[in-house]
């Protein structure tokens, strides 16, 4: 995206303010290259930072120092999740919207009903240009994948549209001809919304980006033809899967920040091992048979699981005992004990129950 020297000066102008209240401290990225921001969000295996200039940077966390984990947790002390309601929403972008959205019922435009919804971790923002043959294209590819992510990740998604280098009439003429399924910023309101601005397109383009509920641009895409759309909503799917806990290869990253904040916050005490991925998954216990399981974790300083001692035997088929002992030892995943910031073996005391 290039931007005209207008542009240029609303984006540092609209970029500082952002960051007016923020703590702006140096990090550096895993080849050593120093960068100016803040932390924007903990995206379940991953970091994602602000730029001074207001731009997204996202790491996984296993390439970030434990004390930069710890700093990245200290800098968000306090800062609540994702609201049930969107109309209680706390991300700077996800609540600014309040009040800024319309959907069309018919021909008319009224507010959509935020209180029925819950805020999204991810938004997708369609910057839309009524005179670009492109930016209908991007649009009329979009509607499908975004319908599937919605149903697949619900509540978790949730996409916008916003207008670029055409009158009030075309902005609300490209959402009622294309019968976008999602919300449009209402035109007056756009540029009062410094996030949405700083990112929008010069005259004649169109783009889509994935942002946080802060507005901090995760990836996106610039004039994409149907091949980059594509390759847009593979991308969104990719990361909504990686953000489910129960998702096995976020499982490492987690486990490596985790870490890092307990050994931070148990410099004077102890704490036991952390389960932060369970191999077993309900479903597959239910389709055994299998309701409870019960066992002792034997789990190494390193955080794998050295031993592992069923309890009840009874209530698992004695068939599936070595199996699910097996299964447990070879890939959950944990944060270890912690002796006085310092890791050590200990004992977990593993529980499923599955309802029945």
């Amino acid at each position: 995206m290039r931007l005209t020297p207008l542009r240029v000066f609303w984006a540092v102008t609209l970029s500082s303010a952002l960051l007016a209240n923020a703590k702006i401290e140096e990090w550096k990225d895993p080849q050593g290259k120093v960068f100016k921001g803040e932390p924007a969000e903990n995206l379940g295996p991953f970091a994602l930072f602000r730029t001074i200039s207001g731009t997204g940077i996202r790491f996984p966390w296993r390439v970030l120092p434990a004390a930069d984990c710890v700093r990245f947790d200290q800098q968000l002390a306090g800062r609540p999740g994702p609201a049930a309601r969107w109309s209680d929403a706390t991300g700077q972008l996800t609540e600014r919207l309040r009040g800024h959205l319309g959907v069309f019922e018919g021909v008319t435009l009224v507010n959509p009903k935020l209180e029925l919804m819950p805020e999204p971790t991810l938004l997708m923002v369609f910057y839309v240009d009524n005179s670009a043959s492109g930016s209908w294209d991007m649009i009329n590819k979009s509607i499908q994948p975004y319908k599937e992510l919605v149903a697949k990740y619900p509540g978790q998604i949730a996409a916008i549209q916003y207008g670029v280098n055409h009158s009030p009439q075309e902005h609300s003429d490209v959402a009622l001809r294309s019968q976008s399924p999602w919300p449009l910023v209402e035109y007056e309101d756009q540029r009062r919304i410094p996030s949405l601005f700083r990112l929008s397109p010069k005259r004649h383009e169109f783009a889509v980006f994935v942002v946080s509920r802060d507005g901090v641009p995760v990836f996106g895409a610039s004039n994409p033809d149907e091949t980059g759309v594509q390759k847009l909503f593979g991308d969104t799917d990719a990361m909504l899967g990686l953000l489910r806990p129960e998702n096995p290869l976020g499982w490492h990253d987690r486990a490596h920040y985790l870490g890092a904040l307990q050994a931070s916050r148990h410099q004077q005490d102890q704490a036991g091992p952390v389960l932060v991925g369970n191999p077993l998954v309900a479903k597959g216990l239910r389709d055994r048979g299998i309701y409870r399981v019960a066992a002792s974790l034997e789990v190494g300083a390193d955080g794998k699981v050295t031993g592992v001692t069923l309890k009840e035997q009874e209530s698992i088929p004695e068939a599936m005992r070595q199996p699910l002992a097996a299964a447990l030892q070879r890939s959950a995943v944990f944060v270890p004990a912690v002796d006085h910031g310092t890791f050590v073996a200990g004992t977990y005391d593993y529980l499923v129950e599955v309802p029945r």
